[in-house]
C-alpha cells in the first residue's frame, strides 16, 4: 500500500456530510465579559450533553457553552460512530466497585445507548441512530477467550442477553470479512453518524437558550468561586464550570498526568450499496475486533464502509498535534487494514481518511 493509494487528505466524511444538511447560523466567539449559572468548555458530546441534561432539568438555568472551534469538529465529528456499553467489561467493573455498582453502571451505559436514540426521535435528529448490536471478533488465536470473564459475570448475573458469544462461521456470514474465528456480540450497541448528532445536539441548545459561543478557545481558568473561564476576547464567571475537554483535557494541570492524546485514524469508501448486500453485512451491527489497538467499522446509510484503527500518534507533553489529524503512514496501514478485513473489496475506491485525537488514560 502506497500513500498515493490513499485519498488526498480532505473534508472528514461525517462533518462534509452533517454541515451539507444544516450548516447553521454561526455562533459568535464570545465577547466581553459575561454571566452564567454553568459555563462548559467543550462543544463536543461530553458539553452538548451536559447542557442538553442539565436544561432538560432545570430550563431556567442559564448555561454559556464554549468551543474552540464549532460544535462537533473535534472527536465527536470525527470518530467511528460506534456506542457500546460495559457489559463486555463487566467482570473488570466488578472487580474495581464489587457487584452492586458494576451492574449499576454497566446498566447506566445500556440504558445511555437507548436515550441517544429516544433524544433524537424527540428533536428530529437524522442521525441514523440504528441499535442493532456491535459484532466483535478474535481474529487470531491470541484474542479467543478475550472477554470470557466478561462472558462468565453476564451469565452470573442475569445480563447474558446484553453479551453472548458468536462462533467465527456466524461472524463471517453476517460481515463478509474472511478473519473472524470466533466472537461475541453486544446486543445493546448501535451506530450512529455522530456529526449529525452533534450538530442536531447544538440546534436543540439554541431553541433552549443556551448561549453558545464558537471560535471560543479557553486560555485561563479560574478555580475560585465563583469560577471563571477566559478567552481570547472575553471571560464568562459561573457557578459551576465543567470541562469537557476530551483530549485536549491533558493541558489542565491537575489531568496532565492523567490523559494521554493518542491519534485513531479512519478511511470510508466511495458508496457501495450493493457490494455490501453481497457481504451479507446487511443486519445495521458495529463490527470490529478484540484488539487492544481496535479495529472499528460501520456501514452508513448511503451504503459506504467507514472502518477505523486506534493506536495512531501519542502527543507529547500532552500536546494534540497535527499528526492527530492528518498522518499518511497511519492511514495507509488502516487502509491497508481494510483490505485485510475485506479482500473482495480491493477494487474499491477509499475517497474519504481522516483522523482525530483520543483521550486515553496513560
Amino acid at each position: 500500500m502506497t500513500y498515493a493509494a490513499l485519498p488526498a487528505p480532505g473534508p472528514i466524511l461525517w462533518l462534509e456530510q452533517a454541515l451539507a444538511d444544516d450548516p447553521g447560523a454561526p455562533c459568535p466567539p464570545l465577547a466581553g465579559p459575561t454571566r452564567a449559572d454553568v459555563a462548559i468548555v467543550g462543544g463536543g458530546f461530553v458539553g452538548l450533553w451536559t447542557a442538553y441534561e442539565l436544561t432538560e432539568r432545570a430550563p431556567d438555568l442559564d448555561v454559556v457553552l464554549l468551543e474552540g472551534e464549532f460544535c462537533g469538529a473535534g472527536a465527536s465529528g470525527r470518530n467511528g460512530g460506534w456506542v457500546t456499553g460495559w457489559h463486555d467489561e463487566l467482570d473488570a467493573l466488578i472487580e474495581r466497585f464489587g457487584v452492586k455498582d458494576a451492574l449499576r453502571l454497566a446498566g447506566d451505559t445500556t440504558a445511555a445507548i437507548e436515550r441517544i436514540g429516544e433524544v433524537a426521535a424527540r428533536h428530529g435528529i437524522d442521525c441514523d441512530y440504528r441499535q442493532a448490536g456491535c459484532l466483535v471478533a478474535a481474529t487470531a488465536p491470541a484474542q479467543l477467550g478475550a472477554v470470557d470473564g466478561a462472558l462468565a459475570a453476564c451469565r452470573t448475573h442475569g445480563r447474558e442477553a446484553l453479551l453472548h458469544e458468536v462462533s467465527g462461521e456466524e461472524l463471517r456470514r453476517r460481515t463478509g470479512s474472511p478473519l473472524p474465528i470466533g466472537g461475541v456480540i453486544q446486543t445493546d450497541a448501535a451506530a450512529i453518524q455522530p456529526a449529525r448528532l452533534a450538530r442536531g445536539l447544538r440546534r436543540v441548545l439554541l431553541e433552549r437558550g443556551v448561549r453558545i459561543h464558537e471560535g471560543s478557545a479557553m486560555r485561563r481558568l479560574g478555580r475560585g468561586r465563583p469560577a471563571f473561564v477566559e478567552t481570547r476576547e472575553g471571560l464568562v464567571e459561573a457557578d459551576r464550570v465543567v470541562l469537557a475537554l476530551g483530549a485536549w483535557s491533558a493541558r489542565i494541570r491537575e489531568l496532565r498526568r492523567a490523559v494521554v492524546p493518542v491519534g485513531s485514524h479512519l478511511v470510508a469508501t466511495e458508496p457501495i450499496p450493493e457490494r455490501v448486500r453481497a457481504l451479507g453485512w446487511t443486519g445495521g451491527e458495529a463490527f470490529g475486533d478484540l484488539r487492544l489497538l481496535v479495529h472499528y467499522a460501520q456501514v452508513s446509510a448511503d451504503g459506504r464502509i467507514v472502518f477505523g484503527r486506534g493506536g495512531g500518534a501519542i502527543g507529547p507533553a500532552g500536546r494534540v498535534t497535527a499528526g492527530h489529524h492528518r498522518d499518511a503512514r497511519t492511514s495507509a496501514v488502516v487502509a491497508a487494514d481494510f483490505r485485510r478485513f475485506f479482500p473482495t473489496l480491493a477494487d474499491v475506491r477509499l475517497t474519504h481518511s481522516w483522523g482525530g485525537p483520543v483521550d486515553r488514560a496513560p
